[in-house]
């Protein structure tokens, strides 16, 4: 509630803005103006129309050539209409011949292929040595050799010439270039060397490629410009038939549950192996598009002034898209109104389609018909259509070219074409190199216009209204104006006569909203600008802002709010005497609004405080504070939607730290482009499954021996069969056992297998690889140590006194190093008194895993003694075995003991943590990168895991599973051996020459530099 009794009224509120629902202190109400359709509701001062009709597209005629208003959905702002820059030709300047465009293209490691002028040799560009060569044939002449298997003479072989024209690097990394005398292809494996693969049509059809374009999916589109059609080839160059009208029979793999029928095509001798392309067309460029159809640009007759664009779907026309929108963009002046010769045209001389070039939009770069300049188009579909006759990926119709008002030179451009790279970018030929195509900053807007909002209603008569905040940028070279009227009623708003208010000024402390998002920029004029309405008494009230530009800036608002109704110190706080005199109070009521606009803001601050407590609400300089309530200190590479997530759920993050789950939550906090709250759920086993993070515990990844139950104690001494295996099993017997260790001593009657190792080398060596081969682990040796101790203990307690230890244990030891550990069948009182007191002050840590281990099996130490055949009091008095035991139960205990329990704890504590090798976009990650985010998995699992554990990092190829797939003869799963993953660039000590590339040269910058160490070498 507020302070001074003053609400307000909001009129649209989006999800992502800094204005909260509610009242200031004072109540006041505000009317908004934020978003597109705010904005677009307002009309054109000079036309009477909707802004919004002119952005929706709904009129493509003369009706957009009037627009003034654009509104900018990257930085939602709305501005003066911008215009394209426009190059202006010399009058001698030539203008690229379409001969000349034989074809180019790059490979994914930046090698560049054309044909040359003569159209029988192709060029290479070689990113490793940085110069042009032939490529084929090779400047060794026209000639090959051939030479068969053994010793034989060389065959030298006369090559003919043939006449290429078109080219194009697949995503396979073949490079396919159309050969018109003879009529055919050649095929190049540039990942192997050798003569291409020629492929040669046949006599009887027509066959002049022109163009080449990749296929998404692998395999090209082969334009034939003199036949006007194009060819589809499949990945193996096999060409695709146009079966679209072909009929169809029921599939005989079907859904097991009958959900559907699958129905497929049928009659392929039917099938044109070539789409035919509309009569009088015709086509001089192709492009592919991610759905696998084609677009075709046209060469227009010369009384034509803007080129066409064609899709088009295995012949069939899709849409037909014009140029002549780029009319929106030019100034009026220059685009033809009666179509005279020197009027603005675009006739295109060749086209490139890049996926997500901008914001994630695709584009259509045309390059004009003079070579100066390259126009690019958002290639829009407007309504994403599938119908019943065409597979379930081609979109059917409703695309559009959206001009775009950015400036594309193209400098010295040489006419070979424009060329779309497998690094993002599209590039033009430059004599012999290519250039990227960069825009150039060259803003161009018209010099002004003028925009009415809507009416609006102040919901009482004679409201006084008080505030206008705007939200943008003025810059010192552009100017806003407002002009306001006023009326009772809303039919007489359109009679009243507008107002001049004063000029905006610049508030200094950031926008008037409490907490609101000042994001600070070093941009001049940017920020919320206000004025004080002058004599605006009256219901309802309609604002008239004035842009103006000098043509190369253009004023930006984003926002737009109005106050009302005005919260009058005067009439609040002073005597009623101060209001007698008319003129002096309106005077007094508009110099008190400057204190009132000033203490408001702070008085909204406190107000609004529990908005600092609120993580949603907190402004994103206050989360550091927030999170100092925890102790932490938050990342700061982390976004701000991150850094609220965390706090937010940072009870829970603490509550499971130092457990597997609690890695994987800060794990998935660093390594998550798009973290959410599925980051602290509990995971179901099919989430673990799918989780991109692997945690992979060690105990839980031991070998384990196939355990055989073993007999009743009551039948240990009957006779058993004993099945041969390669493994020893305990069902056996300790027999087996040191019959088969025997055989590698050539059977010597008193050689038994013993649990520890010898101490000579060799047969060292002997018991350690049998024990691999037949048990299929190496015995601990830990009863070695006991042994050793319990003789110590023995030496000091007997005060090496033999004799004496004899006499009590009631044994006949010959010397204290033959002495073995209890069994627990000793009957002399004595030894098990001495072993209690032993076991008392020694730590074997194997053998307080062997007495848990019984406890837990045998649950009570009378039970065990029944199987062991012993006479232990306590589970805290057994020993472990120094020798095979020779009773079944305890050769199976001994042998799970050995085998599972301690490969478990050998391996606990010990963890590995497997990432994936990521993608960036179509790219893998480079070294740098991998290592990067390797060290950063390193330093978070360091600071999160557990003291005591010990832990790995790792990467791993992230690879995902189809629920269903069918294989054929054409089928491939991937790029195979082909995947530039699999072919990264050469790293000095990190990568093999046979799995790897030479990486791009350093720049031209870095060529003058020395040597490292040698200041006499310059770096060639």
């Amino acid at each position: 509630m507020a302070v001074n009794g003053t609400n307000f009224h909001l009129l649209h509120i989006p999800n992502d803005s800094a204005v909260f629902s509610g009242a200031d202190v004072n109540d006041t109400k505000f009317h908004l103006l934020l978003n597109r359709d705010d904005w677009g509701n307002c009309t054109s001062a000079a036309s009477g129309e909707f802004l919004s009709k002119n952005w929706s597209g709904e009129d493509a005629g003369e009706t957009d050539l009037t627009q003034e208003f654009d509104w900018n959905d990257e930085k939602s702002e709305i501005t003066l209409q911008p215009r394209l820059f426009k190059f202006t030709a010399s009058p001698k300047d030539e203008k690229p011949n379409l001969e000349n465009r034989r074809g180019a293209a790059r490979d994914r490691y930046g090698n560049w292929f054309w044909i040359d002028e003569t159209n029988l040799k192709i060029k290479v560009f070689s990113t490793g040595s940085m110069r042009v060569s032939d490529f084929y044939p090779t400047a060794d002449g026209d000639c090959k050799t051939e030479k068969s298997s053994g010793f034989a003479p060389v065959k030298i072989i006369k090559q003919t010439p043939v006449t290429m024209r078109g080219l194009a690097v697949t995503i396979d990394h073949y490079l396919i270039v159309g050969t018109i005398q003879p009529a055919g292809l050649l095929i190049f494996d540039l990942f192997s060397v050798g003569e291409p693969r020629r492929i040669l049509w046949r006599e009887d059809i027509a066959f002049a490629p022109f163009d080449i374009a990749a296929r998404i999916c692998g395999g090209a589109f082969v334009l034939d410009r003199a036949n006007r059609r194009y060819w589809t080839l499949d990945r193996g160059f096999n060409a695709v038939g146009d079966n679209t009208d072909t009929a169809e029979e029921t599939d005989a793999f079907q859904p097991f549950d009958e959900s559907a029928t699958r129905r497929r095509g049928e009659n392929p001798a039917a099938e044109k192996f070539f789409s035919e392309l509309p009569p009088g067309d015709d086509p001089i460029a192709i492009e592919a598009l991610p759905d696998d159809t084609v677009l075709i640009l046209n060469l227009e007759p010369p009384d034509r002034f803007f080129s066409v664009v064609q899709r088009f779907y295995r012949g069939r026309k899709l849409d037909e898209l014009s140029t002549d929108s780029i009319l929106t963009k030019i100034e009026k002046d220059d685009y033809p109104v009666f179509s005279p010769p020197t009027g603005f045209r675009l006739r295109g001389y060749d086209f490139a389609f890049l996926k997500g070039a901008e914001n994630g939009r695709d584009r259509l770069y045309i390059a004009a018909e003079t070579g100066n300049q390259a126009f690019a188009f958002n290639l829009i579909c407007k309504d994403d259509l599938v119908t019943a006759d065409l597979p379930a990926h081609v979109v059917a119709k409703n695309f559009e070219l959206q001009p775009v008002t950015e400036y594309y030179p193209m400098r010295l451009f040489g006419g070979k074409g424009l060329t779309a790279a497998a690094d993002g970018k599209i590039y033009f030929d430059c004599g012999e190199r290519f250039l990227p195509l960069v825009k150039q900053n060259r803003p161009s807007y018209i010099t002004g216009a003028t925009l009415d909002t809507p009416a609006f209603d102040g919901k009482e008569a004679n409201c006084v209204w008080h505030r206008l905040m705007l939200d943008g940028c003025v810059s010192a070279e552009t100017q806003i104006e407002i002009h306001s009227r006023t009326a009772a009623t809303k039919t007489e708003l359109p009679t009243a006569i507008w107002r001049k208010e004063p000029n905006l000024y610049l508030r200094g402390n950031g926008s008037e909203q409490p907490f609101a998002v000042n994001r600070t920029s070093k941009e001049a004029g940017k920020g919320t600008w206000e004025i004080l309405l002058q004599r605006t008494v009256n219901r309802f009230l309609q604002l008239r802002l004035i842009f103006s530009g000098n043509g190369q800036r253009t004023p930006r608002v984003s926002a737009l709010r109005v106050y009302y109704p005005r919260f009058s110190y005067l009439n609040n706080y002073l005597p009623a005497i101060y209001r007698e005199d008319e003129e002096s109070a309106f005077f007094l009521d508009r110099f008190l609004a400057n204190h009132e606009g000033f203490y408001t803001t702070i008085e909204e601050r406190i107000a609004a405080v529990q908005m600092l407590f609120d993580v949603r609400s907190a402004p994103p300089d206050a989360l550091e504070w927030l999170a100092n309530w925890f102790g932490i200190a938050l990342d700061p590479s982390w976004t701000e939607d991150k850094r609220r997530l965390f706090i937010s759920r940072a009870v829970d993050f603490y509550q499971y730290r130092g457990t597997v789950r609690g890695l994987r939550m800060a794990l998935r906090l660093a390594l998550d482009s798009c973290a959410d709250e599925r980051i602290f759920a509990a995971q179901t086993a099919e989430e673990k499954r799918r989780d991109p993070i692997r945690i992979v515990e060690r105990f839980q990844t031991r070998r384990t021996p196939e355990l055989i139950p073993t007999d009743a104690a009551e039948n240990r001494n009957l006779p058993r069969i004993v099945p041969k295996t390669v493994k020893w099993q305990p069902s056996q017997g300790a027999d087996v056992l040191h019959r088969r260790y025997r055989e590698k001593f050539e059977n010597q009657p008193t050689v038994k297998f013993p649990l520890v190792k010898p101490e000579e080398a060799e047969p060292a060596t002997i018991w350690e690889s049998f024990a691999l081969e037949a048990l299929g682990f190496v015995p601990s040796g830990a009863a070695a140590i006991d042994r050793r101790d319990w003789r110590s203990f023995l030496r000091g307690e007997y005060r090496n006194d033999l004799a004496d230890l004899n006499r009590k244990h009631n044994v006949n030891y010959g010397d204290f190093d033959e002495i073995t550990l209890p069994n627990g069948t000793e009957t002399n009182a004595a030894l098990p008194t001495d072993w209690r007191k032993f076991a008392a002050d020694s730590v074997n840590r194997t053998r307080r895993l062997w007495q848990d281990f019984l406890a837990r099996r045998y649950r009570r130490v009378g039970e065990l003694n029944n199987f062991y055949a012993a006479k232990w009091k306590s589970f805290d008095e057994i020993s472990l075995f120094d020798c095979l035991p020779t009773l079944d139960n305890p050769l199976a205990d001994w042998f799970q003991f050995e085998s599972a329990v301690l490969a478990m704890h050998r391996t606990a504590h010990r963890f590995t943590v497997l990432i994936p090798a990521a993608m960036n976009g179509t790219r893998p990650e480079n070294a740098q990168e991998q290592t990067r985010k390797l060290e950063l998995v390193r330093r978070i699992v360091e600071l999160e895991k557990p003291a005591h554990t010990v832990c790995d990092f790792r990467y791993y190829w992230n690879l995902f599973r189809l629920e269903e797939v069918r294989l054929g003869l054409d089928t491939l799963l991937g790029l195979g051996s082909r995947d530039p993953q699999l072919n990264p660039s050469l790293i000095l000590g990190q990568s093999f020459v046979g799995s790897s590339h030479l990486g791009e040269p350093q720049p031209e910058k870095y060529a003058s530099r020395y040597v490292l160490g040698n200041e006499n070498l310059k770096r060639k």
